[in-house]
């Protein structure tokens, strides 16, 4: 059953989760009405993935065992993310030269559940119609990577 989340906190929390592929979601559009970017408001948890109850498993067999060490990882490959994979995406433009001017949208996707993970700092504009085209397009202008992005790529090494 769904679950819609309105507390900046929990969606700050769906928007991690949601990163690093635990849970599927829909984040509200973060854009203000003068088009400019904002925290998201609200969150719509969708489903655990196969990977997030595979992590509740192991929470739950450590927590019993006592122990506060990690599970060894699972030995099946997680399922294919539809699109690019935020964390992944992540590790891709950990040596880029900043800023990053990003018009892909799977990789704007990743870009806006990255920020809201608060592991980049960045701009995100609302889809407009640029001079050579007739489709709207977005564009992210990604700053850097914070702290805490950097912390996140750390730990998956």
């Amino acid at each position: 059953m769904p679950l819609h989340v309105t507390d900046a906190q929990d969606v700050r929390r769906v928007s991690v989760l949601k990163a690093t592929g635990l849970v599927e979601a829909e984040i509200d559009p973060a854009f203000d009405p003068g088009g400019n970017y904002r925290l998201a408001q609200a969150a719509l948890v969708v489903c655990i993935t196969e990977d997030g109850h595979a992590e509740i498993a192991s929470m739950r067999s450590r927590k019993r065992a006592g122990k506060g060490t990690r599970a060894a990882p699972k030995q099946s490959p997680p399922p294919k993310p539809k699109g690019p994979d935020a964390l992944a995406y992540l590790r891709s433009i950990e040596g880029a030269s900043f800023p990053l001017r990003v018009e892909n949208h799977d990789e704007i996707n990743c870009i806006e559940a990255l920020k809201q993970a608060g592991f980049v700092d960045a701009t995100i504009s609302p889809a407009f119609t640029w001079k050579d085209s007739t489709e709207p397009r977005e564009l992210a202008i990604v700053r850097r990577i914070t702290p805490l992005g950097r912390a996140q790529l750390k730990r998956q090494r």
